[in-house]
């Protein structure tokens, strides 16, 4: 088993501001992989190292409503 991680409070807060900008679905495992990069007591830069790759991986292209008409409605319209 591992063990425990000591974690700062700014580190605390990287964590939290990076969860909370994530959907819901995908916190718990975001948390889960960030547990598993790091051990004992990481320093900042590691943690925000590993909260950039893991947020890095877990965030979804956005979508632009005002995109969505394809290049021929687009082309239609003029």
């Amino acid at each position: 088993m591992k063990s425990a991680l000591a974690l700062s409070d700014y580190q605390m807060l990287l964590v939290r501001r990076a969860a909370a900008a994530l959907p819901p679905q995908l916190r718990d495992g975001f948390l889960h992989d960030l547990a598993a990069r790091l051990t004992g007591q990481p320093s900042d830069a590691a943690v925000n190292e590993a909260i950039n790759v893991l947020f890095d991986r877990a965030v979804v292209t956005p979508v632009y409503l005002c995109d969505s008409a394809s290049v021929t409605e687009k082309e239609e319209r003029s």
